[in-house]
C-alpha cells in the first residue's frame, strides 16, 4: 500500500491532520505537568516525523531558521559555565526542540489551520479548566481568583487570551462558513468570561491591546496600499506618543487601580530590582539556562520565600529580557532582544506588503501580543509553552510571506521587461 505523503506534508491539503495537531499541541502546553512525560512524547510525535520524511521543509530560506536556533543552542552550550549544569544542558535541550516543532510547524500549517486548532485547542484547555473549578486565593493581592486547572491565575489567563484571539480570526477574520464563525464567537465569549474570572490584569490588558490590532489592521486593508503604508507610520508614531503621554500622566496607575493592582505590579518591580542585580554578579554569560530556579539556591529560595511559593518551582523574573540576562547575560539579553524586536519589525513589513491578507492580520495581531507579554511575562523562553512554540512558527511563516511578496515583485518587472511586453 502507498501512502501519499503530500498530503500529510502539503499545507493546502493537510488540515485534516494538522488542524487536530496543533489543538494537541495546545492540550500538551497546558496541562503537560499534570498529564505526565507521555503528552510531550506525543508533541514530538505530531511534528518531528514530517522533518524525518520531508527534511527539505526547512531548508527553503533557511537563514532565519538558523537564527531562530542560536537561541536553543548557547542555552545548551551554558551547561559549562553553569552553576547548574544537568538543568542547563536538560532545559536547553527542550526548548531547542520545542522552537524546533514551531519551525517544522510553520512549513506545514496554514494560518487558517492554525487559528482552527487553536480555537479547538483552547476550548478544550477551558473546558477541562471549568471542570476542574478550582479558585486560589493570591497572597500577594489578597484576592481569591479562578485559576481552573492551573497553578496559576495568570497561567488560565494565557489560554483564555489565546483562545480569544484563535476565535477572532475564525469569526472575523477569514471567509468561514456561518456555523463556524458562530461558534467562534461562542468560545469568545466563553473564553472572555473565565479570563475576568482569573482576574488576570496582564492577560486581559494585553488581549485588548492585540484585538485592538486586529481590528485597526482589518480597517487598513480596505484602504490603497500606498495609502496604508502612510496610515501604518502614523499609527505607530501617535501609538508611541500617546504611550509616553500615558505614563507621564498617571494613566498606567489609574488603569491598574481599575484592577485593583499597585504600581509594583503585585511585586513584579522588586522582581525586576532582583534580577537585574543577581544577574549582574555573571553579566557576561550568565548564571546558566534554567540555572537560578534549582531549590538550595539560597537566592532563589529567598524569592520563593518572599512570594508564597511553598513548592519551590516554577516561578520567574516575570521579564523576558531580565530572565535572559539572569540566565545567559548580555548574550542572552541582545538575542532575546533581537527576538522580540523582530516580533514587530515583522509585523509592521507583513502588514505593509502589497498583498498582504488575513493571514498578515492575525499573524501582526498575535506577535504584538506576545510582543507586549513579553515585559511581564516569559512566554517564549521556556520548553514546552505555547510561546516557545508560537512565536518561531510566526516569525518563520512572517519571513515566507515576504518571501513570497518579492518573488510576485521580481516575476512582474520579468514580465514587464520581456520584448513583447515592450512592444506592446
Amino acid at each position: 500500500m502507498r501512502i501519499d505523503l503530500s498530503r500529510y506534508v502539503d499545507p493546502a491539503r493537510n488540515g485534516i491532520t494538522m488542524v487536530p495537531a496543533v489543538a494537541l499541541s495546545l492540550l500538551v502546553f497546558a496541562y503537560s505537568t499534570r498529564f505526565g512525560s507521555i503528552t510531550i512524547l506525543a508533541f514530538y510525535a505530531l511534528w518531528l516525523p514530517a522533518f524525518c520524511l520531508r527534511p527539505q521543509l526547512l531548508l527553503r530560506h533557511s537563514g532565519l531558521v538558523v537564527v531562530l536556533l542560536l537561541i536553543p543552542l548557547v542555552a545548551t552550550v551554558s551547561m559549562v559555565w553553569s552553576q547548574s549544569p544537568g538543568s542547563s544542558l536538560r532545559a536547553g535541550i527542550q526548548y531547542g526542540t520545542t522552537i524546533f516543532c514551531g519551525l517544522v510547524a510553520a512549513r506545514l500549517v496554514t494560518l487558517p489551520n492554525l487559528m482552527l486548532g487553536g480555537l479547538a485547542g483552547g476550548l478544550l484547555i477551558l473546558l477541562y479548566s471549568s471542570m476542574n473549578g478550582s479558585y486560589a486565593y493570591d497572597v500577594v493581592d489578597g484576592s481569591y481568583a479562578f485559576v481552573g486547572a492551573f497553578n496559576s491565575k495568570n497561567q488560565l489567563g494565557y489560554f483564555a487570551s489565546l483562545t480569544i484571539m484563535f476565535a477572532v480570526g475564525v469569526s472575523f477574520v477569514y471567509k468561514t462558513i456561518w456555523p463556524l464563525r458562530l461558534i467562534g464567537i461562542a468560545v469568545a465569549a466563553y473564553a472572555a468570561m473565565l479570563l475576568w474570572l482569573s482576574e488576570s490584569a496582564t492577560s486581559v490588558l494585553t488581549i485588548v491591546f492585540a484585538v485592538g490590532i486586529v481590528i485597526i489592521a482589518r480597517i487598513l486593508f480596505g484602504l490603497a496600499h500606498p495609502v496604508r503604508r502612510v496610515m501604518i507610520l502614523i499609527l505607530i508614531a501617535v501609538g508611541i506618543a500617546l504611550a509616553i503621554a500615558a505614563l507621564q500622566l498617571g494613566v498606567f496607575d489609574a488603569i491598574l487601580s481599575a484592577f485593583n493592582k499597585d504600581t509594583t505590579l503585585t511585586g513584579r518591580t522588586f522582581l525586576w530590582n532582583r534580577g537585574i542585580t543577581i544577574g549582574g554578579e555573571q553579566p557576561v554569560l550568565g548564571l546558566g539556562y534554567y540555572a537560578f530556579w534549582v531549590q538550595n539556591n539560597p537566592p532563589a529560595e529567598e524569592l520563593w520565600e518572599q512570594f508564597y511559593i511553598t513548592a519551590r518551582t516554577g516561578f520567574h523574573f516575570h521579564n523576558t529580557l531580565i530572565e535572559a540576562y539572569v540566565s545567559l547575560g548580555l548574550v542572552g539579553l541582545v538575542m532575546m532582544g533581537a527576538l522580540s524586536a523582530s516580533l514587530l519589525v515583522f509585523s509592521i513589513r507583513v502588514m505593509m506588503n502589497h498583498h498582504a491578507t488575513g493571514s498578515a492580520i492575525m499573524s501582526a495581531g498575535l506577535s504584538l501580543l506576545f510582543l507586549v507579554r513579553s515585559v511581564v511575562e516569559i512566554d517564549f523562553f521556556t520548553p514546552y509553552t505555547a510561546g516557545s512554540f508560537l512565536v518561531p512558527y510566526l516569525l518563520l511563516t512572517m519571513s515566507d510571506s515576504r518571501h513570497a511578496e518579492k518573488h510576485i515583485y521580481r516575476r512582474r518587472r520579468r514580465a514587464r521587461n520581456t520584448p513583447s511586453a515592450i512592444a506592446a
